[in-house]
């Protein structure tokens, strides 16, 4: 684009990118490459908003009730090696 400042191609020049194409074929602009971020971006939080609980209708999601099932199988462990703990020092007195 030629304009009559060599400021303004200077700059419209450098907001283009003949490298890469938006969805209609021309050259990619500043605001393509926008776009694109924008857009991850916002693929990414639907993505960890499926890992919590996804719109369903449910109190917790994966990552939620993943953690309360860890909790309580730890908790549950804990629980075991305390009682063996305790039987091993009643069997020395």
């Amino acid at each position: 684009m030629a304009t009559e400042s060599p400021i303004a191609d200077a700059l419209y020049d450098s907001l283009l990118s003949a490298d890469a194409e938006d969805r209609t074929g021309e050259s990619a602009n500043v605001v393509d490459g926008m776009f694109a971020i924008a857009r991850s971006l916002d693929l990414v939080a639907r993505a960890l908003r499926d890992l919590g609980n996804g719109d369903a209708a449910t109190p917790m999601g994966a990552i939620e009730a993943m953690s309360v099932k860890l909790n309580e199988g730890l908790s549950s462990i804990s629980t075991s090696i305390e009682m063996l703990a305790d039987a091993v020092k009643d069997s020395r007195e």
